[in-house]
């Protein structure tokens, strides 16, 4: 039986998850939700390593902080330090508050995959077009997975060339860990505090991305079955009771209308915090590594997988905003542009075609502004807050430089 949460279609077919979100699922028990039907010891382990996992993060937090305040007169020590710190923050608040409200999260993916998604066997088309846009996702999944890597093996190489017990992150314990039986534990601490890291942050944009093309997509069928629908009743010959028709198809599509704007609500829902967190921690981030890069080139290589892994995640983040601020802002033309005025050049019934005109007002005026997926509101998330965002991170290199 499967203890982790695996996500069905609506007639119960296994999901084929993409590589960075299955590797969320096996690997960040902390976030991913449990199945419905989970024995309960497995809601206990759950919880427990959801509290040991919050533990390791403090304690390793204040390692790291020791190591800054130990280096704050040393400005490339200190560089050395500060860019896995503030990862390390970021990944600490957006990890456990989506693990602390893990059900709803499992709620959102349960009805995305049962309404929203659109299905390969049902609309092939449609679902080979949007394909491509997975592949940046992909992209700067594994560039975040070759930095870990790279995290991951330098410890392990120097132990066992040199015999020299140097841990993931640059930190200082408060406590003596030179000794292997305190060694060994300290350093696979830090690797799976690299795998939950890097496991958040390659897979969340992903799923963010999922939804947000799929339900884009549900917009575009929405527009395309209502073009359909009036067309076929346009052929049809007959005039009679052809407002009142017309009405019903409007009706139907007011109705998925509202269906995908409320998943729309529940995205913002999801994930405006976590998307706040990103992008409140980017510039800070983007400089810092940046700062490290310049001044030791030959010494941040992982850091430069890094630094190109979080530029591109914040435009295909940017980017997703902007894709779903075009499409909602189109939703009202839909209904404009659904060729009404041949329907009522058509129809004898008067009392009818008010009935008609009043509703096709009222759903263009429900759509009269685009949905904006913001971070709490303090923003709207679009390639325009991005660029602003690296225009940002610029600023503060160039000022962090000149003090050096």
């Amino acid at each position: 039986m499967n203890i982790l949460y695996r996500p069905k279609l609506s007639d119960g077919k296994l999901v084929r998850l993409s590589w960075p979100i299955a590797m969320f699922r096996l690997t960040h028990i902390v976030c991913w939700p449990l199945e419905d039907d989970a024995p309960r010891w497995a809601y206990f382990f759950d919880r427990f390593c959801w509290l040991l996992a919050f533990i390791i993060f403090v304690l390793t937090n204040d390692a790291e902080l020791r190591y800054l305040r130990f280096n704050m007169q040393n400005l490339d020590e200190l560089l050395n330090g500060v860019p896995t710190y503030l990862v390390l923050i970021e990944a600490h608040i957006r990890g456990f508050t989506l693990g602390y409200r893990k059900n709803k999260f499992k709620n959102l993916l349960r009805k995305f995959y049962s309404d929203i998604y659109v299905d390969e066997r049902q609309h092939p088309s449609l679902y080979k077009k949007i394909q491509p846009r997975f592949w940046p996702l992909y992209v700067f999944s594994s560039m975040y997975v070759a930095t870990l890597i790279n995290f991951i093996v330098t410890p392990l190489i120097l132990l066992l060339s040199r015999g020299s017990r140097e841990l993931t992150f640059k930190m200082i314990p408060p406590f003596e860990y030179r000794s292997l039986p305190i060694y060994l534990p300290c350093l696979l601490s830090n690797i799976w505090i690299g795998f939950l890291v890097v496991s958040l942050f390659s897979a969340e944009p992903n799923i963010l991305g999922l939804v947000v093309l799929h339900l884009h997509s549900r917009y575009l069928l929405m527009n395309q079955d209502l073009q359909k629908k009036t067309a076929n009743l346009l052929k049809n010959p007959s005039n009679s009771e052809i407002a009142r028709r017309f009405r019903k198809i409007v009706v139907a599509t007011i109705n998925e209308n509202e269906r995908l704007n409320l998943f729309a609500q529940e995205i913002q829902s999801e994930f405006s915090f976590r998307i706040f967190i990103l992008f409140s921690f980017a510039a800070m981030c983007l400089c810092a590594v940046a700062s490290k890069v310049y001044m030791n080139p030959l010494d941040s290589f992982a850091y430069i997988f890094w630094m190109f892994g979080k530029i591109q995640e914040l435009m295909i983040i940017g980017e997703l905003g902007s894709t779903i601020i075009a499409t909602t802002d189109k939703v009202s033309s839909v209904y404009y542009n659904s060729n009404w005025e041949f329907v009522i050049a058509r129809s004898s019934d008067s009392s009818e075609n008010v009935r008609l005109m009043k509703l096709l007002t009222m759903a263009i005026a429900l759509n009269r502004k685009p949905f904006y997926l913001t971070g709490l509101n303090f923003f709207t998330v679009s390639l325009n807050t991005v660029i602003k965002i690296l225009q940002g991170a610029g600023s503060y290199f160039t000022c962090l430089i000149s003090f050096r």
